[in-house]
């Protein structure tokens, strides 16, 4: 738990340096905040529609949906008539997405595999890899070198990777927002603290929630934890993916996006890249 220490800003390391009772650092895409995240990020829907329709342009084809998460994308890929493969290291969210399937009736053309995706290696070649919901920026150094020879090593020839990053911004100064949304779990009910911290000058952005949540006899429990994006200029992005055998033809900003919006969200952008070696 000492990464999630570090990744922990302001009100979030104050209550982590208190000690308090009943109170855990928490992986946090796994238990209650792991099933927060997941409600809260399966409300985005543009990001969907845009991985279904760039995908696979020729036709429905075969995907591989890398941190599949609580399948947003995995489930509009499917529905769209492709061939999924969702992997994801959550149990949760790899639950999370088999249900969504099974809402959406498209359980016959989806494979979930619980697995790192890091060293992933599946006897089969793939038109497209997809990693969403910022996924790719969770990685930086050797870890982000290893997910994309896993890209590498699933696509084919001309085969598409589909992702989404914020990019850095000329000139752009750092940015905190917290906000807080209650929540109620059975017989428990309380709150969750959600904060983003956007380091432009470190290439960093953190995401930190905290959970307090009482039960009917007054008994209070705290769940913390804290992950970290890396920012990326587009250019940036762009040679990193060349190294590893991939080419970017195309670069869109999120529509949903507002001009007015200070929001780390208001500037990501969706990104396609071909293998062309």
């Amino acid at each position: 738990m000492a990464d999630i220490s570090r990744n922990l800003f302001g009100a979030f390391a104050g209550i982590g340096a208190l000690d308090l009772p009943n109170t855990k650092l928490v992986d946090p895409f796994d238990g209650i905040l792991g099933m927060f995240y997941t409600k809260i990020v399966n409300q985005a829907e543009v990001d969907n529609a845009w991985f279904a329709e760039q995908a696979v342009p020729a036709g429905p084809g075969k995907v591989l949906d890398l941190c599949c998460g609580g399948g947003r994308s995995a489930v509009e890929l499917a529905r769209a008539g492709h061939e999924v493969t969702a992997v994801d290291l959550s149990p949760i969210q790899l639950a999370a997405a088999q249900k969504r399937a099974a809402e959406f009736g498209v359980t016959d053309r989806m494979t979930f595999l619980h697995a790192d995706v890091t060293t992933l290696v599946l006897d089969q070649v793939f038109d497209a890899v997809v990693i969403g919901g910022l996924s790719l920026t969770l990685f930086d150094g050797d870890a982000r070198a290893a997910l994309l020879r896993t890209v590498a090593r699933h696509l084919g020839p001309g085969g598409r990777l589909l992702f989404d990053h914020t990019p850095a911004q000329p000139g752009e100064q750092e940015f905190e927002k917290v906000f807080t949304v209650p929540i109620r779990l059975r017989e428990r009910s309380g709150f969750v603290l959600v904060g983003t911290l956007r380091q432009p000058a470190t290439h960093t952005q953190f995401t930190n929630m905290s959970a307090e949540l009482t039960d009917g006899e007054g008994r209070t429990t705290r769940h913390l934890t804290g992950f970290r994006f890396w920012i990326d200029s587009t250019e940036t992005i762009t040679e990193v993916l060349d190294g590893h055998g991939l080419a970017v033809v195309a670069a869109q900003r999120d529509p949903e996006a507002r001009v007015d919006d200070q929001s780390p969200a208001a500037i990501r952008e969706f990104i396609v890249a071909e293998r062309v070696r």
